[in-house]
């Protein structure tokens, strides 16, 4: 099987990338960073910008499987110049991945998306069915995934994957939190009512395989454990698992204070199902917020 990453030297695609070379698998990936699996077999770093046309897409007509992580980080205060930078990232890499497949293509063409794309929703409950939000970020997702199913007319299988917040070592949003609450400065961010969707990154890897593996598994799909929580509840879980008291918290008005436009966003409420993966039979090792966060910090 070969395999094409884009970002693959980030959180993410870091691990996918071990996990696929684990299986003997013939990775390549684009990213601009160090690659911690230079010196394996099967293995080829790009060192390229993927929202430029270039010989980096060479590669995508040798590959059986894309995955696309492609992306600025979108966590550090936005102005226009950001937003278009996190826009541009996105849409001009999977735009150039289309342009590159050849016609008649079987490839299996996974490509991220996000929760953004259902905005704050608060406790409603959003399969991949439910329509999309408002706001920067669901308008994003939606452009983004309309590049990406472009690749249906070269013959590609197209996945969008609906990120929520994936959990694992050594990076994440999970990486973040641990020294605050290691040094008693954790707590709820605003009210701490809001729904937090969220994923162990051992399944996020299982699910990518699965659904790799299955020939009528397209269109979008919720990357999320079955149960959402509230924010309040992931900071108790947290807090427990590491002994450590949680009695602070981020002041919602602060919060926007500091971050403007991604502060609303960072208190915004997605409680997603993960209905797409439940109904193709894809079965959960961590589907529980306590079993996750248990196996990340023990």
């Amino acid at each position: 099987m070969n395999v094409l990453i884009t970002g693959g030297t980030g959180f993410v695609g870091s691990y996918l990338c071990e996990r696929m070379l684990e299986r003997g698998w013939n990775v390549t990936i684009t990213g601009r960073s160090k690659s911690i699996h230079s010196s394996k077999e099967r293995f080829n770093h790009l060192v390229c910008d993927t929202t430029i046309e270039g010989s980096w897409q060479d590669s995508v007509a040798q590959a059986d499987v894309i995955i696309n992580l492609a992306g600025k980080n979108i966590f550090t205060p936005w102005n226009q110049q950001k937003k278009k930078d996190i826009r541009e990232s996105r849409l001009l890499t999977t735009r150039n991945l289309v342009n590159a497949i050849p016609k008649n293509s079987n490839t299996v063409f996974l490509s991220t998306s996000a929760s953004g794309f259902y905005g704050n929703r608060g406790g409603e409950i959003l399969s991949e069915d439910s329509s999309m939000g408002r706001g920067f970020l669901a308008d994003l997702c939606r452009d983004w995934e309309n590049e990406a199913k472009e690749a249906e007319k070269k013959g590609a299988r197209v996945v969008c994957m609906r990120f929520g917040m994936i959990l694992g070592k050594g990076g994440g949003a999970l990486d973040k939190m641990l020294l605050p609450f290691k040094l008693c400065l954790g707590g709820n961010l605003g009210h701490g009512d809001q729904w937090m969707s969220w994923m162990h990154l051992t399944d996020l890897a299982s699910a990518v395989f699965f659904l790799i593996e299955q020939d009528n598994a397209k269109g979008p799909v919720n990357f999320c454990s079955p149960f959402a929580v509230r924010n309040r509840d992931f900071t108790k879980t947290l807090a427990v698992a590491l002994g450590r008291p949680a009695f602070l918290h981020i002041p919602a008005f602060l919060l926007k204070a500091l971050m403007g436009e991604l502060g609303e966003v960072i208190l915004g409420s997605q409680r997603m199902t993960s209905d797409g993966l439940d109904n193709l039979g894809f079965k959960f090792a961590y589907p529980e917020i306590s079993q996750a966060i248990g196996n990340l910090v023990s």
